[in-house]
């Protein structure tokens, strides 16, 4: 723990959270209308509201009240718009959320002492890295729809609400930990020395995470009022804080992996020599 305290303060760790949550609050909503375009050529968009609604009693009503708004819109976005967005828009949305995955990159670099990738190879890693965990998103959603109607046909009786629910929390767990596994796999410019696909850092930042949102979203609704100070950019101003705290807890995990990998390679060379 005093290796990773270290950490957070030689590589400004809250600097560095700050400035992924200023470029991930720029790329949530064009990713969420990237998944939107997608998904809806497939099904239904409206399962996004219900998989936020699932984990409603976690985030800040501040910014579940944001995102609902940006999805309805995004949602009752005409047909033919809808069609366009998935040629056209997607990939301009997509492009646009690239910078988030960008702006975490670089990040991750700093922690791992690493040179940043050129201009170019680093606009299509971020590309790629955005791609894939979209994809990510598209799956999961798929398994979200495709299970509980297969569960529906096989008599399983009164459990098969219960594990219809249990199914949906874990598909939103994985996306979590899948989307971290992705990002702390191929974030860092690390040739040849790629992190393990599970990692201790990836579930310590998804439980953290849980914890801190819960945590934050008790704060605003006893402690503070955003709209009172900011007035009517509140909710933006605790979306933001919300990110920044999300931005810090990834990055934290990525420092415990490093530690973690250090210590292990230390010991494994001690045991060699």
């Amino acid at each position: 723990m005093t290796g990773v305290g270290s950490a957070i303060a030689e590589k400004n760790l809250t600097l560095i959270a700050a400035g992924v949550a200023f470029y991930g609050m720029l790329a949530l909503f064009p990713g969420l209308a990237a998944v939107i375009a997608i998904w809806g050529l497939l099904s239904d968009p409206h399962i996004l509201l219900e998989q936020l609604q699932l984990v409603d009693s976690i985030l800040p009503a501040e910014v579940t009240r944001l995102v609902e708004s940006q999805l309805n819109a995004l949602m009752n976005t005409s047909g033919d718009k809808l069609g366009w967005a998935g040629i056209i828009s997607t990939m301009v949305a997509i492009w646009s959320a690239r910078s988030g995955v960008a702006a975490l990159m670089l990040g991750l670099n700093a922690i791992h002492g690493r040179d940043n990738r050129s201009s170019l190879r680093h606009y299509l890693t971020a590309l790629a890295l955005t791609m894939a965990l979209l994809g990510v998103s598209v799956v999961t959603l798929s398994a979200v729809v495709i299970v509980p109607i297969v569960l529906a046909i096989v008599p399983l009786g009164p459990m098969t609400s219960l594990l219809i629910e249990g199914f949906r929390w874990a598909a939103a767990i994985f996306v979590l930990l899948a989307g971290l596994a992705v990002v702390y796999r191929f974030g860092p410019n690390n040739r040849g020395e790629r992190m393990k696909w599970v990692t201790p850092g990836a579930g310590m930042a998804v439980i953290l995470w849980a914890v801190a949102s819960y945590g934050f979203s008790f704060y605003l609704s006893n402690f503070a009022n955003y709209n009172e100070v900011y007035g009517s950019i509140g909710a933006a101003i605790a979306m933001l804080m919300w990110l920044f705290i999300s931005a810090f807890l990834i990055l934290l995990g990525a420092v415990v992996n490093l530690q973690l990998s250090s210590r292990h390679s230390l010991n494994r060379a001690l045991t060699q020599g």
